[in-house]
């Protein structure tokens, strides 16, 4: 049986993964400069301290992101928002069909007029692709 969160931890100290406080400064965020600064759970407090001391500096970016209290009315924590908007915006850049390749010699003018449509739903993707599917359903 492997322990898949301690191999994550190992895999990312081997190939030297900024520890959560540098991670937070890469970023231009705050770091934290106690264990109650990232969250509110007392036995996740605790945790921490037995396995990293007082010494915040040394928690690993996983373990951080774990722990991290998550943003009011939100899923995910704030590094993890920021990770998230960075890798969304840097995937839309990369591919080809938003950039380079967004024009009517790849969509034709009916796809470009379909793609910037504001006002489509996805009921009218699916009445457009499989009506009979809109038809018995919708």
């Amino acid at each position: 049986r492997v322990d898949m969160p301690a191999l994550e931890i190992y895999r990312d100290r081997e190939r030297s993964v900024s520890r959560y406080n540098q991670f937070r400064r890469n970023m231009l965020m705050i770091p934290i400069a106690k264990w109650e600064d990232l969250t509110d759970d007392k036995e996740a407090i605790q945790t921490l301290q037995e396995v990293y001391g007082n010494d915040v500096e040394a928690l690993d970016l996983l373990v951080g992101l774990m722990a991290e209290k998550k943003i009011k009315g939100y899923a995910i924590s704030e590094t993890a928002f920021f990770i998230f908007v960075l890798m969304a915006s840097r995937r839309l850049e990369a591919d080809r069909f938003f950039t380079s390749d967004f024009n009517k010699e790849v969509y034709t003018e009916k796809g470009l007029e379909w793609v910037n449509k504001k006002t489509e739903s996805l009921k009218d993707v699916l009445y457009r692709h499989y009506p009979e599917l809109v038809e018995k359903w919708m």
